[in-house]
């Protein structure tokens, strides 16, 4: 069997259910997905339960509740268990290769054959039975094993103490996810969670969001939430305190970072012809309505926003809002006007000029890592944008006569006439260099003012002529930016 992929974080966490309710799980960060296993449900505030009559350490009276010596934490010990005519061993067991997780005992019932062995612990990790590897092997791969013992049992086990952390405490007689069949009946009023909320849960690292700002109020700073890319899996997840809420945090993100080059190039598979230089979640702040969560994709010409994660060539090509790099700037980058702490609500702004006007579009993001990666990433982007295009043209009337008015990096402003696509003559050209000053009237007409004999030229462009000034203002700027001038 092949080894399963190497845990790079575990802890217990919190997962919430409800407004409410809250189970105990087990988290594991690995290489490419996030899992939590479900442990035992809470209310929120936690409600004291009374403890049975006979029962040990919160424990049901028929469960045996030993302490465990601090010397055998994850040693192999191996123990020998002499089956009974009623109950078998007497155990109940947890986990297995589906689950991410060791085939771990979960109870161990008292009275019966492994209870009287005083060896075996919650918490223990069985590796083999009689030999057999149970290591790689599922739950219903171990529970078969387990049964086609004879009489004289040898188990191997290792005791793994943040396993038993995680079954510690749990309500009486409720049954853990995965738990084989108890050895022997019990009897107990408390309802078990419903089947959904004791499912495991994965969440693929690969682009997932992880939010803190979007989270509910959170006084104590303690809460997440991780949202995969195609937003139909989410886990809202609670540390004990906001160091360890920081700490998965990072770990998350992280994980998440190391694994962006990769989508990067399934992405770029998809895109032929376009560059994606980078991608991530960011929060889109609207003017009205709820802000919204939005993958953003930074190509070497555009800035296109998704709900998810497009996974084909058709999804790619249909974004919700795509903004040419040429026709936008950058206008604001750094904490919101309203944020009295220098690290909350880090947002960038940016204004496109469009046929319809100038739209501005305000987006947040998680941390000053992202704000500064996304503010180099969008002026570079617009300056080599400029650069990649460098001449565009627009039709136009200038003096009664239709003609056609061409920017270009290098040559400058141009007034031609056309057929069939071919220039027929040029009626004016000017370098930026003659540029003393531009204007327009955010209707329909564009004044550019060049000295000289001919003062200012009006030219009507039929439609608003905020696309063309934002286009003149990447041109000028990309040529600043070529003589050393910005930073």
């Amino acid at each position: 069997m092949a080894a399963a992929m190497k845990a790079q974080k575990t802890g217990l966490l919190e997962l919430r259910i409800t407004v409410d309710r809250w189970i105990r799980v087990l988290a594991t960060l690995t290489e490419d997905t996030l899992t939590v296993s479900p442990g035992e449900v809470a209310e929120d505030p936690v409600k004291p339960n009374p403890t049975p009559t006979g029962a040990v350490n919160g424990d049901p009276p028929n469960l045996s509740s030993s302490p465990v010596p601090e010397t055998i934490t994850n040693v192999k010990r191996t123990v020998r268990v002499t089956k009974q005519d009623v109950g078998g061993l007497g155990i109940s067991i947890k986990g297995g290769k589906e689950n991410k997780m060791p085939i771990l005992i979960s109870k161990i019932f008292k009275g019966l054959a492994a209870d009287q062995t005083e060896a075996l612990y919650v918490g223990d990790a069985i590796l083999s039975v009689n030999g057999s590897e149970l290591r790689e092997a599922t739950h219903d791969e171990a529970v078969q094993a387990l049964k086609k013992t004879g009489k004289e049992v040898i188990l191997e086990v290792k005791y793994i103490k943040e396993m038993s952390a995680f079954f510690k405490n749990s309500a009486p007689g409720s049954s853990l996810p995965w738990d084989s069949p108890p050895a022997t009946p019990q009897k107990n009023g408390n309802v078990p969670p419903p089947a959904d909320v004791r499912e495991l849960r994965c969440i693929p690292l690969r682009l997932c969001q992880v939010a803190r700002k979007q989270c509910p109020p959170d006084t104590e700073n303690r809460y997440f939430e991780v949202i995969s890319c195609n937003r139909k899996s989410s886990v809202f997840l609670r540390a004990k305190d906001p160091a360890m809420a920081q700490s998965w945090y990072n770990a998350i993100l992280s994980g998440s970072a190391s694994l962006l080059g990769r989508a990067k190039e399934e992405l770029r598979a998809m895109m032929p012809g376009a560059d994606v230089k980078h991608l991530g979640w960011i929060t889109e702040q609207a003017t009205q309505g709820p802000e919204k969560p939005v993958l953003a994709v930074l190509t070497d010409k555009d800035l296109f926003l998704y709900p998810t994660l497009p996974d084909s060539k058709e999804g790619l090509s249909s974004p919700t809002k795509s903004h040419p790099l040429i026709t936008t700037r950058l206008v604001h980058s750094g904490p919101g006007k309203s944020s009295p702490l220098l690290d909350s609500e880090l947002s960038f702004g940016l204004r496109t000029g469009t046929k319809q006007g100038v739209e501005t579009h305000l987006f947040r993001v998680g941390s000053a890592k992202d704000l500064s990666t996304w503010t180099h990433l969008l002026v570079e982007g617009c300056h080599n944008a400029a650069e990649l295009i460098q001449e565009v043209t627009t039709a136009c009337s200038w003096n009664g006569k239709q003609c056609t008015l061409g920017v270009h990096i290098d040559e400058g402003f141009t007034l031609f006439t056309e057929e069939m696509g071919v220039r027929k003559s040029v009626l004016l050209q000017q370098p930026f260099e003659r540029l003393r000053m531009s204007s327009d009237d955010g209707v329909r007409m564009i004044f550019l003012d060049f000295g000289g004999p001919e003062a200012e030229i009006q030219l009507d462009l039929h439609s608003c002529p905020k696309t063309i000034v934002f286009i003149i203002h990447s041109f000028l700027s990309a040529k600043v930016k070529r003589l050393g001038l910005l930073a």
